[in-house]
């Protein structure tokens, strides 16, 4: 991966992954729609996210105010967003779907797969962050495609790719994930350490 690529910092996790090879076509109609900021019902959680996120100035203001009205309106953006995340696990079929083993980045992501798949192909790829169950579509580009040499029957293939397109609100998402996971492992190891 050439320097670019490797502007983000990188983690060992895991999440629930959904992807399918995609033409140049089809890439531009699914760009436009990622770009409308249409929401489904894969994307409601992280747009419900980054609006909970922008709202966080004024739920202050109505707190210093109204203590009783600010319980209440983060209460009902609880049940809003559980909704979402029933919504994002019904779409990912998270219940019959295992999780994978990836490498995550806000840059791209590297995962196993069970077929070779060409470098330079497109990717619609629908990713549920754990354990906060947000969805992010994204298109990406196959830029690795590699047969290690470790016995993994199921998964034969790494592949690594970029995300072509990506809405700049779950680029955040990723990053507020990352570092999160990333506190958490650090947590873990001072825990072990003593």
């Amino acid at each position: 991966m050439s320097e670019e690529r490797r502007e983000y910092f990188r983690i060992d996790d895991e999440v629930a992954l959904d992807y399918r090879l995609i033409s140049q076509d089809e890439a531009e109609r699914l760009w436009e729609k990622i770009q409308s900021r249409m929401v489904d019902r894969f994307t409601a959680a992280s747009s419900f996210t980054a609006t909970s996120r922008q709202m966080t100035h004024v739920m202050h203001k109505v707190q210093n105010q109204s203590p009783e009205l600010a319980r209440c309106l983060q209460a009902i953006d609880q049940k809003l967003n559980m909704i979402a995340q029933l919504f994002v696990s019904e779409e990912i079929n998270l219940h019959e779907q295992p999780t994978l083993e990836v490498n995550l980045s806000a840059g791209g992501i590297a995962f196993r797969v069970q077929h070779e798949i060409k470098i330079d192909s497109l990717l619609e790829l629908r990713m549920a962050l754990l354990p906060s169950l947000v969805g992010i579509l994204t298109i990406c580009r196959v830029i690795q495609c590699e047969r290690p040499d470790d016995g993994n029957l199921k998964f034969p293939w790494q592949i690594a790719v970029v995300y072509e397109h990506l809405r700049e609100s779950d680029r955040e998402l990723l990053v507020r994930h990352i570092m999160s996971k990333e506190t958490q492992q650090l947590r873990s190891q001072r825990l072990e350490n003593n």
